[in-house]
């Protein structure tokens, strides 16, 4: 008898050191922090951006650390999908494609796509993008843009988007596309008069989700309730203020 209850308590004392270990639970997000004002580094080599700091808000939320590793973009989804990270949190658009591979959670934001171009450029509208040289970063679904828009031989991939607008500004290319944010934030870091957005290439809404493996149910459980509260209590809202980012996913039309 007092084996069994010895091996109760045993038990119980088990239940609680792993209840307790749930509850510090440390969750490795992937992330390409090159894609600013979503996320990129500080001086010291902390990820730091609209995406870091809603990772925090979220870490409050549910009790659970997330920690960024770096890494190239186009290895995130295969790096969630294989257990590699717990999370991919890296301005990642929903999108068929990757939700064949791997989970996302509700939208945080919705945007578009933008095309960069010289402003004499002589692209005036998305079928003058035909037979041009057009670039965008590895991975992203600009890259799927581009090669929609013009011949396969004339997409270029970069590791960063930062790269293709050098290259366009050197004219090495004719267009970059890129997340709107994202376009904004480069431009603005150049400050090169001869580069704009084209005001006339448009292309379809966009939503942001942070991906997470398949099937994991309480996870993106946890992860939904956090983004929802933080919509709701207008946390979302002054993140896209603080960090220039325009759309929330409740101004979906």
């Amino acid at each position: 008898m007092k084996k069994i209850f010895a091996l109760m308590i045993a038990l119980m004392l088990a239940l609680v050191n792993v209840a307790a270990l749930a509850e510090t639970t440390t969750l490795k997000a992937g992330t390409s922090p090159d894609f600013p004002p979503f996320e990129s580094m500080d001086d010291n080599g902390n990820v730091i951006g609209f995406d870091a700091d809603l990772a925090a808000a979220i870490s409050e939320l549910i009790g659970m650390e997330i920690v960024f590793e770096a890494t190239n973009f186009d290895s995130i989804v295969t790096g969630v999908q294989t257990g590699l990270y717990d999370l991919g949190i890296s301005g990642f658009y929903i999108t068929e494609e990757r939700l064949a591979n791997v989970d996302f959670t509700i939208p945080y934001l919705q945007d578009s796509q933008s095309c960069i171009v010289k402003v004499d450029s002589d692209i005036t509208d998305n079928a003058s993008l035909a037979g041009k040289m057009i670039g965008s970063q590895s991975g992203t679904i600009g890259m799927d843009t581009a090669e929609a828009s013009t011949d396969a031989d004339k997409v270029f991939p970069y590791t960063k988007s930062l790269d293709a607008v050098l290259d366009l500004a050197g004219n090495k290319l004719d267009a970059v596309i890129t997340d709107t944010p994202v376009a904004n934030a480069i431009l603005a870091e150049l400050n090169d008069p001869s580069l704009t957005i084209s005001p006339s290439v448009t292309f379809g809404v966009e939503y942001y989700g942070i991906a997470l493996g398949k099937g994991n149910a309480e996870l993106k459980a946890k992860l939904d309730g956090a983004i929802q509260t933080l919509i709701d209590n207008g946390t979302i809202e002054e993140l896209v203020t603080k960090w220039d980012i325009y759309h929330t996913a409740g101004d979906a039309e």
